[in-house]
């Protein structure tokens, strides 16, 4: 899958792939004209003491270097690119499987953990790293040049390339594990840092600082011994490394100056070779000093090839089926939570038509949140189908769908920007009458309209500007927005007064008036005023469902009277019935 995917990229880089190999190939051979410079000017131009010929070859060089330079450049553009055009291809499948991966572990680390991992291999492919390795088959030629020089000068550059060359392997080695242990360190730290600040209030209030602050310090203190040994080993080797490398280039001199000697070579190869050697030892040395970055950058690719093969995308609809609008029916429902090993749900079954309220009650556990996120197809089912106008979650498309859902979860969620663009959705294509009908719905329109910059007031991570009400009410103006055929609402009155309350209960009357359906999870009986149905949970079974006023009657509760709202007659169009 690995050699698939970068089969893929260079095919569609190609003519990147393409400047960056015929610009590696000419800017390796114009690395000969230094050596080649010295030896002319040791062996031609200081014995015929020529100053024309010396400023020829010093103006033909000098050309060269500028050559050599701006082909540098433009392979490092053209690596620029080509790492940018693989990032911006991964980055909507990785994004994807981040946002799967989170939901079917319920650890946010672990979709963080992705993303990161696609920041790593990008850091990679714009570093020196990728060049290096491009240049090293180049080795082979700079050690064939130097043994046509002399056999000697050829074995001894030789030897020195294959000790540069273990060294290279077993740092990668010594790294790979280590760069491993490190990165899972590391998703650990995060989560342990993400709890110390996500609690700070709690923490603070029940004296609990101290407490998260030693578990960070106990990640941190890891994450620096592992780091430090990672870091201790790459110095170590990349030291010996490059201090073989200074005595491989005096080595070469010596075994010049010898050959010199006996009469078998002139002083400019000398130089020539010593030069040489160096260049030719050069993308060995660099591949050493990226190691790290090179193992880092392996193991990101290994899990992001993984993990997006494991979340593949569905395919668009070829055939899109239109706004659902008659029913929802859950058949023979069994679910487990991720991370979960046993089902929540078991054989829940019951239907909902246009114009129907649905109230799940039961005791805490037994299984409400779980019906109202495998409803909306957030999580799967494990046996059993929910149809939607008689067509499964799969046969929707996943957009069309989530706009005809409105859901208002426990814990309320808002995101960094205006009130407005998080009613809205952040729709790009932004109705403000559906907006202002959405806020009206929720009774926060003229609440909205008293903050200074009313729908452009600004909201920071979590909404934390807003009390608990408030969020929730605008959470629940999202719910609404744009008039979704079927409403799920999770506790919606945990943090409601008895305004909030009213205004409740008449936004579920305005979905039922529009032929819409509301599910509302709820332990408080003051909510069940504006329902047509009752299901009780309990164990993870259904234990009875019916019209309101049956099923309270029949498990001894009393009638619910309305809050605050003028109630409207809802005939719904069919009975629910549960399955």
């Amino acid at each position: 899958m690995q050699s698939e995917l970068i089969r893929k990229f260079l095919h569609r880089y190609r003519r990147y792939a393409w400047i960056v190999v015929i610009a590696s190939v000419i800017v390796n051979l114009l690395v000969f004209a230094g050596s080649a410079y010295m030896l002319l000017v040791y062996d031609s131009v200081l014995p015929s003491r020529s100053e024309p010929t010396l400023f020829g070859l010093f103006a033909m060089l000098a050309l060269i270097y500028v050559v050599q330079g701006a082909l540098e450049l433009i392979r490092a553009e053209a690596m620029l690119a080509l790492a940018n055009g693989v990032h911006g291809d991964l980055v909507e499948p990785v994004h994807h499987a981040a946002v799967t991966r989170s939901l079917q572990t319920q650890r946010e680390a672990a979709g963080v953990q992705l993303l990161r991992d696609l920041d790593q291999v990008h850091m990679f492919l714009t570093s020196t790293g990728p060049l290096a390795i491009i240049d090293l088959p180049w080795v082979i030629l700079f050690l064939i040049v130097l043994a046509a020089l002399h056999w000697s000068l050829g074995l001894t550059a030789l030897i020195g390339a294959l000790i540069l060359g273990a060294i290279t392997w077993w740092t990668g080695r010594q790294t790979a594990a280590g760069t491993k242990d490190l990165i899972e360190i590391s998703g650990r730290r995060l989560m342990a840092n993400q709890a110390e600040l996500r609690f700070a209030e709690t923490a603070l209030a029940m004296g609990m600082q101290d407490r998260l602050l030693s578990r960070a310090q106990t990640w941190d203190r890891t994450f620096l011994v592992n780091q430090s040994f990672l870091s201790r080993t790459i110095s170590r080797l990349g030291g010996v490394g490059r201090l073989f490398r200074l005595f491989l280039q005096s080595t070469m001199l010596t075994v010049g100056a010898l050959l010199v000697l006996d009469g078998k070579a002139s002083g400019g190869i000398i130089l020539a070779a010593s030069v040489l050697a160096g260049r030719a030892l050069a993308p060995v040395d660099q591949a050493l000093a990226n190691a790290r970055s090179y193992s880092a950058a392996r193991e990101a690719w290994k899990r992001i090839v993984e993990v997006v093969h494991a979340t593949p995308r569905s395919a668009g609809k070829t055939v899109a089926l239109g706004m659902p609008a008659a029913e929802i029916v859950a058949q023979d429902l069994w679910v487990i939570p991720p991370g979960a090993q046993h089902p929540v749900l078991t054989g829940v079954g019951f239907k909902l038509e246009k114009g129907q309220a649905l109230a799940v009650i039961g005791p805490s556990a037994a299984g409400k949140s779980t019906l109202a996120k495998a409803l909306l197809g957030v999580w799967p089912t494990l046996r059993g189908e929910i149809r939607i106008d008689g067509a499964t979650h799969s046969q929707w498309d996943r957009a069309q769908l989530g706009r005809s859902f409105g859901y208002l979860p426990q814990s309320i969620e808002l995101l960094e920007g205006t009130i407005g663009e998080n009613i809205a959705r952040f729709d790009e294509t932004v109705s403000s009458e559906a907006v202002f009908a959405a806020a009206r719905a929720a009774g926060m329109h003229e609440t909205i309209l008293a903050l200074p910059q009313g729908y452009e007031t600004m909201l920071g991570p979590g909404g934390v500007e807003l009390s608990a009400g408030q969020r929730q009410r605008i959470a629940l103006a999202r719910a609404l927005y744009d008039d979704p055929f079927i409403v799920v609402l999770d506790e919606p009155s945990s943090n409601l007064d008895a305004v909030g309350d009213a205004a409740l209960a008449n936004a579920i009357e305005g979905v039922r008036q529009r032929g819409g359906i509301v599910i509302i999870v709820t332990h408080r009986p003051a909510t069940l005023g504006p329902v047509s149905h009752v299901a009780l949970l309990a164990g993870g079974k259904l234990v009875d469902f019916g019209e309101r006023d049956e099923v309270l009657q029949r498990s001894g509760q009393a009638r619910p009277a309305p809050v605050g709202f003028v109630q409207t007659t809802v005939k719904p169009k069919g009975r629910g019935v549960a399955l």
